[in-house]
């Protein structure tokens, strides 16, 4: 006998429409990225550029697995990797692809629409940005929330072949990024919870075959994950706590500072509910066609959200990186979905549904806004320096691009005719070289000097010098602050900024600058 199906109610309806409708400018703020983002800045163009690579290990040099140059890889060989834009897709559809995620884990969940991470996650422009650019953090949020979709179908009924599908996404997520194998983990702990709940040894046997799974596909990487902490101090100089909590605020502090504290007080709900449903009396009965129960979401929401926290931030402690904005996208979606499973307006009263859903209304109203505006950038404008030198640069002159890791976008832009070097030179602009840059001050002095003799030998026969990247530019009477600067500063004749006449932002993480020095004087007092 079959179960009959229960109509939604009006207000399910409304909220169901809401979320399409927060979808459908969800996808027009991804189709502006892609059509403002322009050239791909040196982190793409590394990933692009492992992805040529013949073998699997060296497709995997990288700061995450091999998931990532694979599919790019993949995607070259189907003929679509002809261009920037063709590549930037690749990045479009990963972004869709999240939001795609979040409805399916909800759903699976809850049969609810994803309101609140739709609103938080899905149209936050920062979010987007990052997730969209052509590295593994966003298909890395893409696959750790199709990890917990899976793990909700599996608790749901806990069959072999839905933990194999478990599996599947395991693998893929921690292959996309060595951290998501904590926040799997995270998952595989809340799965337990609710078996513990539920007193079903089948079903957590599974979650744990599915989390064993992942492990051994990480087996290959583990030379490379124990070589962190014998790793260069240039790569990995530490763990700062107030700098990853600063670079977390970034994200979640959309579309208003203000909003970090909304993030802080959905955590703090989630907490509280998960608390009062693990320890509720008398225990909520199981539903009988194996779904999350309002009291098992809580708690499994709960579960997962801090066991995600505090492993994150002790897997970036071991890794002692820099941590930057975009490193936080996997935990803010995990975070995000673990909001909709434990306050979802189908398990509020009206009153605080109806307040609820009006919120989310306003806040996504804002969000597109800013969004649009924050989305109008290009990524880089190291293209667009290249073209302007590859036609008015001639064979004599000489470029200089500085500092060394901007020569990997350069070299994938610049087709002009004169020579060029990074200040520091290196042998491989391929990728990030941080084991060829000199790491002593002794070493980097003799390096450097070859580039500055042929500066000064480029200005004395009448050629100029173009100088690409971050350079600083003494004002009259002041004394450069590096070796480079000084040279020109007091030997060139003519030693200016280039207008390019760039239209629009870029970011600030290759926001580069062209100077242009010629002629040659003995020295300025």
């Amino acid at each position: 006998m079959t179960t009959p199906r229960v109509a939604p109610s009006k207000p399910a309806r409304v909220e169901t429409l809401a979320a399409l409708l927060i979808t459908l400018a969800i996808a027009g703020l991804h189709g502006c990225f892609l059509v403002h983002a322009g050239g791909l800045w040196r982190d793409e163009v590394n990933v692009v550029n492992l992805a040529g690579r013949h073998t699997m290990s060296a497709m995997a040099l990288d700061s995450f697995p091999i998931l990532l140059p694979l599919l790019i890889k993949v995607w070259a060989a189907l003929g679509l990797a002809g261009g920037d834009v063709s590549l930037r897709m690749v990045g479009g559809l990963i972004g869709l692809g999240l939001t795609g995620a979040l409805w399916l884990a909800a759903w699976s969940a809850r049969r609810a629409a994803p309101l609140l991470s739709l609103t938080l996650l899905g149209l936050n422009g920062t979010v987007i940005f990052w997730g969209d650019s052509l590295r593994a953090f966003g298909l890395g949020s893409v696959l750790i929330v199709l990890a917990l979709a899976a793990l909700c179908r599996l608790l749901e009924k806990p069959t072999w072949g839905r933990a194999g599908v478990l599996a599947l996404a395991a693998v893929l997520s921690v292959q996309a990024l060595y951290q998501n194998a904590v926040l799997f983990a995270s998952i595989g702990l809340g799965g337990w919870v609710i078996c513990w709940l539920r007193r079903d040894a089948g079903a957590a046997l599974k979650i744990l075959a599915a989390g064993l799974a992942a492990l051994v596909s990480l087996l290959p990487y583990v030379h490379t994950v124990v070589g962190w902490t014998s790793a260069t101090n240039v790569v990995r100089p530490g763990f700062s706590f107030m700098a990853a909590s600063g670079n977390l605020t970034t994200v979640t502090a959309f579309p208003l500072p203000q909003f970090v504290w909304v993030w802080v007080l959905l955590a703090l709900l989630v907490f509280g509910l998960g608390l009062a449903a693990l320890f509720r009396t008398p225990p909520e009965s199981r539903a009988p066609n194996g779904r999350l129960t309002t009291a098992e979401s809580r708690a499994l929401a709960a579960t997962i959200l801090l066991a995600s926290l505090a492993g994150y931030f002790g897997f970036l402690y071991y890794a002692a990186l820099i941590t930057e904005p975009w490193y936080f996208l996997p935990l803010v979606a995990l975070a995000a979905i673990c909001f909709d499973l434990a306050l979802s307006a189908a398990a509020l009263k009206r009153t605080l549904r109806v307040a609820s859903v009006g919120a989310v209304a306003a806040t996504a109203a804002i969000a597109v806004l800013f969004a649009a505006r924050d989305l109008n950038c290009r990524m880089t404008n190291m293209d667009l320096v290249a073209k302007y030198l590859d036609e008015k640069i001639s064979a004599q002159d000489y470029v200089v691009v500085t500092p060394w890791y901007m020569g990997i976008s350069f070299e994938r832009y610049y087709r002009g005719a004169a020579a060029w070097d990074t200040l520091p030179p290196v042998s491989d602009h391929s990728m990030h070289r941080f084991d060829l840059v000199p790491a002593s001050t002794n070493d980097l002095a003799r390096a450097m000097q070859p580039v500055l003799d042929r500066m000064g030998n480029t200005l004395q026969g009448g050629h100029r010098v173009w100088v690409v990247g971050w350079m600083h530019v003494p004002a009259p009477g002041r004394r450069a602050l590096s070796a480079e600067g000084r040279l020109l500063a007091e030997h060139s004749q003519s030693f200016d900024a280039v207008d390019l006449k760039i239209q629009g932002q870029t970011s600030d993480y290759e926001d580069v600058g062209l100077l242009r020095a010629s002629g040659w004087q003995v020295g300025t007092p």
